[in-house]
């Protein structure tokens, strides 16, 4: 049973031969669009950092690049969800923070280790025992009431990260739901805002100061800048010689059909094409 041997092994290319069969039942094409990252049992559509032109030109628009750093910066292994560049980049908005805590709160992100993500995730304050869970044809739990680790938007160690980097440097001790509230929009509880930054402090040896070096400081601005500038590229693309900004757009080919397949995908729709920060 199956399928003969096709083919010989011999040193003259003549003695080859195709089994068109063979063949059409098992190749399969390659695209030639990028690779998409790998999901998860949490990930859906709304949770991936997608950047639309809103986002590049809007009134927050100063807040893009360094939202997508801090997105990046984010500890190995802290959460499975993908960071949603807009809402830190409102996060950022709604808190109108100078440039250089940004910067420090950068800093502290890129410090924090496996170790934190660890604690992090083992101890976190989920939805309380006593508190009925969503049930069938209900409306699924509020993001701080979340039953399960996963299920928790990471941006609240980025929210955290800014809290104790503007702690440090302005030296006010603002209540908790303030922060909570007015910078993360309801989406996390005091409790759960307070945990994560003590997660920090007990990572960082609750020594802010080594961070807060000038040379440091301008390092994590010039990420930032960077950011800005390669999510702008690919979301408007370079700027041409008529001082025009044009998007990048892949070749127009057609499609090669062979042996009654339609071995080369056609070219994707514009609306339909995503770049690593976003649909374009």
């Amino acid at each position: 049973m199956g399928h003969t041997k096709s083919f010989s092994v011999a040193q003259v290319d003549d003695d080859f031969e195709f089994d068109e069969s063979y063949f059409r039942q098992f190749y399969k094409p390659l695209s030639n669009l990028p690779t998409p990252p790998l999901s998860t049992r949490t990930s859906s559509a709304s949770q991936s950092p997608r950047v639309s032109l809103d986002n590049t030109e809007g009134p927050n628009s100063q807040f893009l690049g360094p939202a997508a750093h801090l997105a990046r910066m984010l500890p190995p292994g802290a959460s499975f969800i993908t960071p949603s560049i807009p809402t830190v980049q409102q996060m950022l908005a709604r808190a109108s923070l100078p440039m250089d805590i940004i910067a420090l709160a950068v800093c502290i992100l890129d410090s924090l280790d496996s170790k934190f993500s660890r604690n992090w995730r083992i101890s976190f304050p989920l939805q309380l025992q006593g508190q009925t869970t969503s049930k069938r044809h209900t409306l699924p739990p509020a993001p701080g009431q979340a039953t399960h680790i996963n299920s928790v938007f990471p941006e609240i160690i980025i929210l955290a990260a800014l809290v104790v980097a503007d702690k440090f440097v302005e030296d006010m001790q603002s209540p908790t739901q303030y922060f909570a509230s007015t910078w993360g929009n309801h989406l996390w509880t005091c409790d759960q805002l307070n945990f994560t930054e003590r997660c920090i402090m007990e990572s960082l040896g609750y020594r802010i100061l080594p961070l807060w070096e000038p040379a440091l400081i301008k390092q994590a601005r010039h990420d930032i800048e960077m950011a800005r500038r390669e999510i702008m590229q690919q979301s408007t693309g370079p700027v041409g010689e008529d001082g025009r900004k044009h998007v990048k757009s892949m070749s127009y080919g057609h499609a090669v059909v062979g042996l009654g397949l339609q071995l080369t995908p056609a070219a994707t729709p514009d609306a339909e094409r995503v770049t690593s920060f976003g649909q374009l």
